[in-house]
Order: structure tokens, then C-alpha cells, then sequence
């Protein structure tokens, strides 16, 4: 069993960040397929949130029931996620240009819009004590919680 572990342990940097042929990451399909555990050891091990498939699909626009382990997964972060790459804001849609600036949440690490990153928050669990540029859903987390 502890070689079992062990291998887990020297390939979880390579899973984190392997993707599929549909463009999904490990981290989304456990999300998409409700597995709270295994998302919360690919996060602890840096996978990255904003990460979005061919389709577009992230954690944050796949359709569940509730978003209570999105919530729970961003609340637990233990550090700022990797920063998300797209010529697309990650929330509304609006295409980056000369003048569209892009901007990564620093929690969460989706690029974003200026309009859909307005909130500035300290993320005091990352050691950031002056206010950081985030976007409106883990402003909510970091304000409330995971509740």
C-alpha cells in the first residue's frame, strides 16, 4: 500500500496538470463528476482553477445542482492558483483588445474582464494584506466563507 502511495505522490505533479483529448484536467472532471476528495488533493497540489476545456467548461460554468464545492475548494485554497490564459473574459465572454485589458482574479486565477474583476479584497490567508483585484465570487467566499 505505502508504494501505491508513494507512486501517487511522485505522478500527482503530472496529473495536475495533464489535460485530455476533450480538453479536460483532472481537477474538472472530478468536479464535474462530484468528487470532493480528489479535487481537494489536485488543488492542494496546484491544479489550476480556471482551467477551461474545448467546450469552454470550467468549475466555475458547469452546471450543478449547487456550487456549495466550488465554494468549499476556494475557501480551502491554500495558496494564489495559477493564472488562467484566454483571449476571452472567463466570466462574461467580452473579447481582450488594445483597450479590453485583461486581468487575473488573485485568487482564483480566471482572466477577467476589468468589469467582472471590480472587487478588491485582502486575501489575508495568501499573506496579502493591502486589497487585491478579485472577481465577484470569491469576493463573496473570502468575505463569508464557504457557507
Amino acid at each position: 500500500m505505502f508504494k501505491e502511495i508513494k507512486i501517487v505522490c511522485l505522478s500527482i505533479d503530472n496529473i495536475v496538470t495533464d489535460v485530455c483529448v476533450q480538453g479536460n484536467t483532472p481537477l474538472l472532471l472530478a468536479y464535474m463528476n462530484g468528487q470532493g476528495a480528489m479535487c481537494r488533493v489536485l488543488v492542494r497540489a496546484g491544479a489550476c482553477f480556471a482551467h477551461e476545456n474545448k467546450e469552454g467548461i470550467s468549475i466555475f460554468n458547469y452546471q450543478v445542482a449547487t456550487k456549495q464545492l466550488l465554494h468549499r475548494l476556494l475557501d480551502a485554497l491554500p495558496a494564489e492558483a495559477p493564472w488562467a490564459e484566454s483571449d476571452l473574459c472567463q466570466e462574461c465572454g467580452t473579447k481582450f483588445t488594445l483597450t479590453m485589458r485583461k486581468h487575473h482574479c488573485r485568487h482564483c486565477g480566471r482572466m477577467l474582464c476589468k468589469q467582472c474583476s471590480n472587487q478588491d479584497v485582502p486575501i489575508l490567508k495568501f499573506g496579502m494584506n493591502k486589497p487585491q483585484r478579485v472577481c465577484e465570487i470569491c469576493f463573496n467566499v473570502l468575505q463569508v466563507g464557504a457557507s
